[in-house]
């Protein structure tokens, strides 16, 4: 009686401690997932932006992932031609003229990295 008491007592932890860890799991993110300014809608009458996510320069290969989508230097992406890469942004030319996409957003650029005679935040706290 005493093991049948013991065996129900054990079994009746188990599944609480079930219960309990299933109601305080917390859903995992996907590291792969884009970032969510470009996955947010844009506001109406502006123009959509196109993003560029990476831009891959080599003596082999030279081109750019455009939303999802490698474009060799020379390729199309849409009506566009991608007819220039530097190592933060590539332009497009198309039939309504010139489209540069940044890498990176002017912003964070300038967070980055100190100006010119400008010293950085750990040169700045020395004594």
């Amino acid at each position: 009686m005493a093991d049948r008491l013991m065996l129900a007592q054990g079994f009746s932890a188990a599944l609480a401690l079930m219960l309990c860890a299933s109601s305080a799991a917390q859903a995992l993110t996907d590291p792969t997932r884009p970032p969510l300014e470009l996955m947010s809608t844009t506001e109406p009458g502006a123009a959509p932006r196109t993003p560029l996510q990476s831009i891959l320069l080599s003596n082999t290969r030279k081109g750019a992932i455009i939303s999802g989508q490698y474009v060799p230097l020379g390729g199309t992406y849409g009506k566009a031609r991608l007819i220039k890469i530097t190592a933060t942004e590539v332009t497009l030319k198309s039939d309504q003229g010139l489209e540069v996409l940044q890498l990176y957003s002017p912003l964070e650029k300038a967070a980055a990295a100190p100006g010119p005679g400008q010293k950085s935040e750990k040169a700045a706290k020395r004594p």
